[in-house]
């Protein structure tokens, strides 16, 4: 299979790989809130810097927000964004390492921000953030919305406030029970489920 790489106004050449499913997951992502479940190294990043790609190609002043549940997962997701976006975006990582004080003024400045699930609740809750102006919210790990998580609580402050709302929830693991899988779905708002396995005819070729 020759190798060719996408093609967009917002991705640098030659860093994504061109791949039939995963077009037709970024298509489906952006026609409805979308959960993606597909096994770790087929580019569940990819996936999500196409769709933000997209969206930002729509509306250049909506803004992005990425959620990972862990710093470390945080920080690898803005590192390969920044290896895929074109430059002229302001990415970055807030924490609770960023001083609350100064908080409100970081995510006035970002195009994609990126963050914990902990440290987004809790600036919602104190008005710190709006997203009122986000046009994407990226929920890695989603399987972990289910009970109490913080991921339900943004989800449903985002799609209150969004005028444009759009959900990309991302998981490797969804359990393999539908009714994780439907518990996912209604705490995070989602109209369409993309899932591939290693077996799947347009995912076997790669």
């Amino acid at each position: 299979l020759m190798t060719t790489y996408v093609n967009h106004p917002w991705i640098n050449p030659g860093t994504i790989e061109h791949r039939s499913y995963q077009d037709r997951i970024v298509n489906t992502a952006m026609s409805g809130n979308t959960l993606c479940v597909i096994p770790t190294g087929l580019g569940k990043t990819s996936i999500a810097a196409l769709v933000a790609a997209k969206i930002l190609e729509k509306n250049r002043n909506g803004r992005i927000l990425f959620l990972a549940p862990t710093r470390p997962l945080v920080e690898q997701h803005r590192k390969t964004f920044e290896k895929f976006l074109k430059l002229g975006l302001e990415l970055r990582t807030v924490t609770g390492e960023d001083k609350p004080g100064e908080r409100a003024n970081i995510y006035s400045n970002i195009d994609i921000i990126f963050s914990t699930p902990q440290t987004i609740a809790n600036d919602l809750k104190k008005g710190v953030l709006d997203t009122k102006d986000f046009s994407l919210c990226i929920f890695d790990e989603a399987h972990r919305c289910v009970g109490n998580y913080a991921y339900t609580y943004i989800a449903k402050r985002y799609v209150a406030s969004s005028s444009t709302p759009r959900i990309l929830a991302l998981t490797a693991s969804p359990g393999s029970h539908k009714y994780r899988i439907d518990e996912v779905k209604s705490k995070l708002f989602i109209d369409n489920v993309e899932i591939r396995t290693r077996e799947d005819e347009d995912v076997k070729p790669y």
